[in-house]
């Protein structure tokens, strides 16, 4: 098979998303420095952002034969691997590897769950992926290790979990998520603060982070 004829045009934004997630670890390995490390926040958000956009293509105009397993190489690199390098990197702590470690274990045996088994088309089984990355670097621009050391190792179980998380498949929701990320992109670089940033964008992933809470709630309260 001639994988270059393989392709469609959201496998291009699958690749656009693994191209991000190498800038982001070429960032983050630059130096110590706070710039270094907003620099690679932001391109795992502008990951995400080519992330949402190839599954609303892929929905739209199809899949390639390759496309799931493709963008599950993407994400592994993007929301995996960055994320977990960028926190060790910037703390440069020993203390910090094991919990790096479990939290790309996690995130790989999530993926490989995924490809395997779906819950459908309202619902992911665990948190996903994209999600925890995002959390997770967000949470080095606050400059605390023991907060990062715990939520990576939150990120790490939720997403092995059996919890369901609702998918996003409403058009005005996903270009409402994909606009605040893309402006706590732009505040994270713009901003000498970056606290309030971070802040957002840590909002953003908490809110879904308890959405399972939230929707048990409502479904009981019918």
């Amino acid at each position: 098979m001639n994988i270059l004829l393989a392709l469609r045009v959201p496998d291009y934004f699958t690749l656009l998303n693994a191209a991000f997630g190498l800038c982001a670890l070429l960032a983050a390995g630059q130096s110590q420095d706070q710039i270094s490390a907003q620099l690679a926040v932001i391109f795992i958000i502008f990951a995400a952002i080519a992330d949402g956009l190839d599954g609303f293509l892929a929905r739209k105009l199809g899949s390639s034969p390759i496309g799931a397993n493709l963008d599950s190489l993407a994400d592994l690199v993007s929301f995996g691997v960055a994320p977990a390098f960028l926190a060790l990197n910037a703390f440069d702590s020993p203390n910090l590897w094991p919990a790096g470690i479990f939290y790309l274990l996690c995130g790989t045996l999530r993926l490989a769950r995924f490809n395997l088994y779906s819950k459908g088309d309202q619902f992911f089984e665990g948190l996903p992926i994209p999600a925890a990355g995002i959390a997770l670097s967000g949470s080095v621009l606050l400059g605390s290790q023991l907060l990062t050391l715990i939520l990576m190792l939150l990120l790490a179980i939720l997403m092995i979990s059996s919890v369901s998380y609702p998918k996003v498949r409403d058009r005005k929701s996903a270009a409402f998520l994909a606009l605040a990320s893309l402006v706590a992109g732009i505040l994270v670089w713009l901003q000498k603060d970056i606290v309030y940033p971070s802040h957002l964008l840590i909002a953003i992933i908490i809110v879904y982070l308890i959405s399972p809470v939230v929707i048990s709630c409502l479904q009981k309260g019918k």
